[in-house]
């Protein structure tokens, strides 16, 4: 009913941190790409280990199957 005392699992917990990561680089391209491009590069990194674990909340764009 209520996932207030659940723990969120490792693939949420991923998937936070690269919407996170994902948005913060979206606010401060404008101001400074180096940063921004420091922040899509982690970002990355977090999505290539999501979809290595086979994580059923990462969404394959592009891809045929």
């Amino acid at each position: 009913m209520f996932r207030i005392f659940e723990n969120k699992t490792r693939e949420e917990r991923l998937c936070d941190k690269y919407s996170r990561l994902m948005q913060r680089a979206y606010k401060i391209a404008l101001i400074d790409k180096e940063k921004s491009d420091q922040l899509n590069a982690r970002a990355r990194k977090i999505l290539a280990e999501l979809r290595r674990m086979d994580c059923s909340l990462v969404e394959t764009r592009g891809e045929t199957a």
